[in-house]
């Protein structure tokens, strides 16, 4: 069985969508033992779910990888508002108003090197 070790770091936040999350940082480390049994099935302890706020069974989540020996879960419905608050915040240091979309279809049509 093969094992991996969990490290959570807090770094400072240079990512928007996770500026956007706005979750408390921490001074400490928390380090979680995890497991990969024969089939790279990662056991996950329930300190860390409760911690993350995961209900272990209930929901989808997402991975990604974040760089050498680092994989990232996140639950998509956080991760969407995460993203939903940073775009807001944007337009709103911007003073942009109304919908994005709407201006890149409007520039669009507006670009003739585009007809």
């Amino acid at each position: 069985m093969e094992s991996a070790q969990i490290l959570v770091l807090k770094p400072p936040r240079t990512n928007p969508v996770e500026a956007a999350m706005n979750k408390p940082s921490r001074s400490y480390v928390i380090s979680y033992p995890v497991h990969l049994d024969g089939r790279r099935r990662p056991t996950l302890p329930s300190a860390l779910l409760k911690e993350a706020g995961i209900m272990a069974g209930s929901q989808e989540l997402v991975a990604r990888v974040d760089g050498p020996g680092r994989v990232v879960l996140e639950d998509p419905t956080a991760l969407l508002e995460a993203l939903q608050k940073s775009v807001a915040a944007h337009k709103r240091k911007r003073h942009i108003r109304g919908s994005l979309v709407d201006r890149l279809l409007e520039d669009r049509r507006d670009d003739k090197s585009l007809k």
